[in-house]
């Protein structure tokens, strides 16, 4: 019986997060949904920025998508990333659309609020991290492809190559 290839710590990681980010982007499709057909229900009361939730879903959806990927590209190039990179992808998967989140959450006065005083250096962090983390990525994988590019006959067959090594 052929033996599964195990899962490094760090692809865990992703794929739990990626997980965490999908079912957050499902509990508030179903808080649009219900608030969608009682618009005068308590639920509704507390949205205060209904553009801003439609927009923390979508960025919810988006960020598990992008760490899936991230977690599938890994696996299939036998890629182990460094577990700060790992956090970096992490951080701004969660943090990104919490931002929107919590703008729609939040009641604003009649007159033009100002932007809270958090958000630039929360915002700052937040994109920097995601940045960051999701180039990092994109050039472990384009490194790992380029190198089976360079080994014509290991395309195509599986191999016991040790797990590739990130940016230490």
């Amino acid at each position: 019986m052929k033996q599964q290839p195990t899962i490094s710590t760090p692809n865990l990681i992703l794929l739990g997060f990626a997980g965490l980010c999908l079912a957050i982007a499902l509990a508030i499709a179903w808080v649009l949904g219900v608030t969608l057909f009682f618009p005068d229900g308590v639920l509704a009361g507390h949205l205060a920025e209904r553009d801003d939730i439609i927009r923390a879903h979508v960025d919810y959806l988006m960020m598990a998508q992008f760490l899936f990927i991230f977690f599938l590209l890994f696996r299939q190039y036998a890629i182990e990333p460094p577990l700060w990179l790992v956090a970096a992808c992490c951080f701004g998967a969660f943090f990104n659309p919490l931002a929107f989140l919590i703008r729609g959450l939040t009641p604003k006065a009649v007159e033009v609020m100002p932007v809270e005083p958090h958000f630039p250096l929360q915002a700052l962090l937040s994109f920097s991290l995601t940045t960051v983390g999701f180039l990092g990525a994109v050039l472990l994988v384009i490194r790992a492809v380029w190198q089976l590019r360079r080994r014509p006959n290991d395309s195509c067959q599986k191999t016991s190559n040790p797990p590739m090594q990130g940016f230490r």
